[in-house]
């Protein structure tokens, strides 16, 4: 970095510094409008992690100058001025608010200001403060959706606590190759693992443990497909994944404009400490299918997603009878010390549901389970119409999260550790990019109002053609040096030897 460039950077941030520092007031005399404020993203009315960052956001209404004012029972108010429409909050400041007023509410007053100087003061609005945080951190897949390996793609981390995000491995570091579906053990930063594509038919999970990475081979004689959708055990001592045969294909004409089938699939275990790796027969009996595999949270069931195939087994692309392919969600004991599976039970038929019913995620008190609701298929993310539904265990009764008719396209969801946080990925906005959103979830399961990630540039999401993919929570950072991820991810340096579970060298 050049001297010159270092002193503009520097200026600037002693700029913001007194900006921050400048004492706002409230007018004085004011006009009260009868209507509230538009906020975009619509921060109102929320239920708030007590450890999120500031919510930026910019107001849309008439006025050259902005006041807002940020207030709770205890703590000093927060005021600040707005330009141009975007009003953001001091991080230090806010973190102290919001901690002062855990458990109770805030409110926020603002005020616009004419030309002519009038000044207009609008209805306040209000939002709560959660008792329970969020999970500090969230890591996601974040790349522009297109169709070819020039696409820029990576797996990120953002700190919820800020706005910091930082890759921690992208695709231009193992030559373009395709990163995804990666599966945290209990939220572990420690524990997790990803898998990789690459060219000519090369594929492994990178299984990732204590700052050390290494590549797995999942394919054997009679399951050539690579792992893909994986859960951890929560004792770490097991990953159940899916092998999947997926196809995309583009219709001519209508929504969606982009679909896949899994053509065929089925489950399979793998044993880290023992380099093992075996297809429970019980949940994968000869002509079914079983995909998006999750863990109870006390390692007792595997909860998953199966049907039986109606199509001949030459038939890998029955496209025109894709509306009728739909899930049932399913479940089988499990004993870790014999590592054998119960006969599997049906939780909910996709009759019953007349939807299919895919991605399974378990509460962390075991009550409910958070799924995917579409009209049909095995990938709800391409679905025009998806949901999210609440499954109670014990009364097996289920809504969606959602009233009204489904349009919200939400999938790839996830829990926070004390189960009163889910993160999920919307293309609510312009049906094409998603979004991460984050909403409370109360004991009884009613959610509050969902509203998308806060980025420290409110106009973010704007001008933003990046897709957010799998957002999962972590209880903290994840510090391996992408450099070791790099090395273990390169399918072009590490060989596949193709035993079953052979770690390569």
């Amino acid at each position: 970095m050049s001297k010159r460039r270092r002193l503009v950077l520097l200026g600037l941030a002693a700029l913001a510094a007194l900006a921050h520092g400048r004492p706002v007031r409230p007018p004085a005399r004011a006009t009260a409008a009868t209507q509230p404020a538009r906020l975009r993203p619509d921060y109102t009315e929320l239920v708030l992690p007590p450890n999120l960052a500031p919510l930026n956001f910019v107001l849309i209404e008439p006025g050259a100058r902005q006041v807002a004012r940020l207030a709770g029972r205890q703590g000093r108010p927060l005021v600040v001025a707005g330009r141009r429409g975007v009003v953001a909050f001091p991080p230090a400041r806010w973190r102290a608010l919001l901690a002062a007023n855990r458990g109770g509410e805030l409110t926020l007053d603002l005020w616009t200001r004419d030309r002519r100087g009038a000044w207009t003061r609008y209805p306040p609005l209000t939002n709560r403060v959660a008792a329970e945080p969020v999970d500090s951190h969230l890591v996601y897949r974040w790349f522009r959706p297109a169709y070819t390996t020039e696409t820029p793609l990576g797996l990120y981390q953002r700190d919820l606590t800020s706005f910091d995000q930082t890759p921690l491995l992208r695709s231009d570091q193992i030559g373009r190759q395709c990163l995804n579906c990666h599966t945290f053990c209990d939220r572990r930063p420690d524990l997790f693992c990803f898998h990789t594509r690459g060219p000519h038919d090369t594929s492994a999970m990178v299984l990732v443990r204590d700052g050390q990475a290494r590549q797995v081979d999942t394919r054997t004689a009679d399951r050539r497909a690579p792992a893909a959708f994986a859960s951890f055990h929560p004792s770490g001592q097991v990953i159940a994944f899916t092998h999947n045969r997926i196809r995309q294909y583009f219709p001519e004409a209508g929504t969606p404009s982009r679909n896949a089938l899994d053509a065929r699939s089925g489950l399979g275990l793998y044993w880290p400490a023992r380099g093992d790796y075996d297809t429970p027969r019980e949940l994968c009996p000869p002509g079914a299918m079983a995909t998006f595999p999750a863990w109870s949270p006390d390692g007792r069931w595997l909860y998953f997603s199966a049907m039986a195939p109606f199509w001949p087994t030459a038939n890998t692309m029955p496209v025109a009878e894709q509306p009728r392919v739909r899930y049932d969600l399913r479940r089988a004991s499990f004993d870790l010390a014999t590592g054998r599976f119960g006969p599997p039970e049906t939780v909910l038929t996709a009759k019953e549901a007349d939807r299919s019913l895919l991605q399974p995620r378990v509460s962390p008190d075991g009550r409910f389970v958070l799924l995917t609701a579409c009209e049909y298929g095995g990938f709800p993310i391409f679905q025009r119409e998806s949901d999210l539904w609440l499954l109670d265990l014990r009364t097996r009764a289920r809504r969606p999260l959602d009233p009204g008719p489904p349009s919200r396209r939400d999938t790839w969801h996830c829990w926070s550790g004390n189960g009163r946080w889910i993160v999920f990925s919307r293309k609510a906005d312009n049906g094409l990019l998603a979004r991460p959103y984050l909403r409370y979830v109360d004991a009884e399961g009613r959610p509050a109002k969902a509203f998308p990630l806060p980025q420290r540039d409110p106009t973010f999401y704007d001008r933003c053609t990046y897709t957010y993919n799998l957002p999962e929570l972590v209880s903290g950072p994840v510090r391996i040096d992408p450099q070791v991820l790099a090395r273990a991810a390169d399918l072009g340096v590490s060989h596949l030897i193709g035993s079953a579970g052979t770690a390569s060298p």
